[in-house]
């Protein structure tokens, strides 16, 4: 028995919470032959080691089909047209605060006084905490503290997310706290526009907090996946084309079965106790020491590495899918219900309410099914101060993830470029839907249908330029990404056109769906290539800790640009001139991204890599 289940001692490491467990394991591993972890490494004991079940994985996935429609039809779409519309409803005149202004319908316009399309429209403004502001920037300046808060909570959660058994019930947490936000808003009428800002914020804070820790749960799924852990033992426990497998003896078998109850890709027998290395004994209070990452990198091998890359592609690719497929669901129901409502707000707090319930529905699966999977604990000694020696140990980690990116020349360049890029492209699609509300008074209905374009020929542009328009173009990486700013440039560009002539640049509704369909393109593209780019100029074994940066940049810079945007539309009274700010973001990104050489780059992340490797592990230690 020993021998036949040799295979799986560095591959199965588990250690139930409670004394029974703990005996059951301990008795488990000395049936097999293997020696218990002994208490000194209580450190790491309740790192669970089982095989990823299938149901985990639905759980997973289900993360994603709750939370995404409310990213991409909430936060893309609904949110701002009710915040501009709330906002709208309580403004007054700018001469003469005294004087409200009302409006007929959904049609933007002050009453009494000239038509919807004079100049008299663009002159009413919204009171807000003390300032009087344009009613579409309202709705651009609680976007812009919403993610200013989500990038605060995002970092300062990080640590609890990475280390500890905190990461599931954060994410449940915050699933409830924005599917809740979301339901809530069914009371957001015009007295109450400043609760519809503060439920937007949450939203999106939560959202963005469930990204992260929903996002921290693929590397543990990926390397405690059946196939993985072949891999690392060399064996073919498990079956590379199905998740239904047996492997058989003579006297036990560890068995995989569709029929198993709980776990389908897992042992029926108890998990068992790897043997540790005695250089793992014990480690110093209050430090946290990277080693102990190398020791659970269970992707050491060239096998292990290339199916641990293997099946995270296939598990990111089913998220996003997910993600897209219940976004689509979501966003084609929302135009049918409000256009047979006629476009009313009432439908769009409806609609709102549904994607809140929607969400936390598809929360259920993931408390039921998903393990919580907790990462090594930090070595705390004050137990009163945990929240504060977490929140200290992400924002250390972040800072000294900065100074390694210093050394690397095009990440520099890249993350620069990104950070320009991701602004205009956020700032583009709330300016873009405030623009169809303010000027061409598109209906609620109209605007949804702009989403799913977006969204489809999203999906289209992730394909086109991943696949085929480096192949057939034979370009370098860089100018791929190009490219792709050039293309999201002939947006600002149209909407500039306006002011040259009215037939063309954004008179007509229809112009804002064939511009759709570009943004979706490039969007897609953006969403492809660009990770795919940067993850080339990433050390190795520096993955998670170097795309925590680019996430954070992501999220980062989308305070800028709404911002902006909306002191240009408080001074001109007229969202069009927007255009001109984000026409020239762009062009700034282009230079930076021609500078950009990616070959250069990984031959740098390589020495770096290989120097850091030289680097004693007392140098690595970050002390809280």
């Amino acid at each position: 028995m020993r021998e036949e289940y040799s295979h799986v001692r560095d591959a199965l490491e588990y250690d139930e919470v409670g004394a029974d467990a703990d005996t059951e394991s301990a008795a488990t591993a000395a049936d097999l032959g293997l020696r218990p972890v002994p208490t000194s490494y209580s450190t790491y004991s309740q790192l669970d080691r089982r095989g990823t079940s299938r149901k985990e994985i639905l759980g997973w996935l289900s993360f994603a089909l709750g939370a995404e429609p409310f990213a991409v039809a909430a936060v893309g779409i609904y949110l701002p047209i009710l915040l501009e519309q709330l906002a709208r409803d309580k403004s007054v005149l700018a001469d003469d605060h005294s004087v409200t202004c009302q409006y007929s319908g959904d049609v933007p316009g002050p009453s009494p006084g000239p038509p919807p399309n004079s100049d008299a429209e663009r002159y009413c403004v919204t009171p807000a905490l003390g300032f009087y502001v344009h009613p579409a920037s309202f709705a651009l300046y609680t976007f812009s503290i919403s993610v200013f808060l989500q990038a605060i909570v995002v970092i300062s959660m990080s640590g609890a997310a990475d280390r500890g058994s905190y990461r599931k019930s954060l994410l449940l947490a915050f699933s409830c706290l924005g599917g809740l936000s979301s339901i809530l808003l069914i009371a957001a009428v015009p007295s109450a526009y400043y609760f519809a800002s503060f439920l937007t914020i949450v939203g999106n804070v939560s959202f963005g907090a469930v990204a992260v820790c929903g996002n921290a749960f693929l590397p543990v799924l990926v390397r405690n996946h059946p196939d993985v852990l072949s891999a690392e033992a060399g064996h073919e426990l498990y079956s590379p084309e199905s998740f239904s497998h047996t492997t058989e003896s003579s006297s036990s078998a560890l068995t995989v079965t569709e029929s198993a109850p709980d776990d389908a890709l897992q042992s029926s027998k108890p998990p068992v106790v790897a043997d540790i290395p005695e250089t793992f004994e014990s480690f110093p209070p209050n430090t946290v020491d990277p080693d102990a990452r190398s020791f659970f990198d269970h992707t050491a091998n060239d096998a292990a590495a290339e199916k641990s890359a293997e099946i995270s592609n296939h598990l990111s690719g089913m998220g996003v899918a997910c993600g897209y497929l219940s976004a689509f669901i979501v966003q084609t129901s929302g135009v049918i219900f409000v256009a047979a409502m006629g476009s009313s707000m009432l439908s769009i707090r409806l609609v709102l309410l549904g994607i809140g319930v929607w969400w936390l529905l598809f929360t259920i699966p993931t408390a039921l099914f998903m393990r919580p999977r907790p990462g090594p604990r930090l070595h705390i000694r004050d137990k009163e101060k945990v929240v504060v020696r977490y929140v200290t140990y992400a924002w250390k980690t972040l800072w000294r993830t900065a100074k390694e990116v210093r050394k690397l020349r095009d990440v520099v360049l890249y993350l620069t470029g990104w950070f320009i890029l991701s602004d205009s492209a956020t700032t583009i699609n709330a300016t873009s839907i405030l623009f169809a509300r303010t000027e061409l008074h598109m209906k609620p209905a109209a605007l949804a249908v702009v989403g799913i374009i977006t969204m489809v020929f999203g999906v289209v542009g992730a394909i086109v330029f991943s696949r085929y328009v480096q192949k057939y173009l034979n370009i370098p990486p860089n100018k791929v990404i190009m490219l792709i700013v050039g293309m999201t440039t002939l947006i600002p560009a149209y909407g500039l056109l306006g002011f040259v002539t009215d037939k063309i640049g954004l008179h007509h509704p229809w112009e804002i769906y064939v511009l759709a369909a570009i943004y979706g393109m490039a969007l897609g593209g953006m969403s492809s290539v660009c990770r795919s780019v940067f993850s080339m100029l990433i050390p190795h074994g520096k993955e998670s800790t170097f795309f925590s940066l680019y996430a954070v940049t992501d999220k980062g810079s989308s305070i800028i640009g709404p911002t902006i945007t909306a002191m240009i539309t408080d001074r001109t009274h007229n969202i069009r001139y927007t255009f001109y700010f984000l026409f020239i973001l762009l062009l700034i990104s282009m230079p930076i991204f021609y500078s950009l050489d990616v070959e250069r780059g990984m031959r740098d992340a390589q020495r770096f890599g290989e120097e850091e490797e030289e680097v004693p592990v007392e140098d690595e230690q970050i002390h809280i």
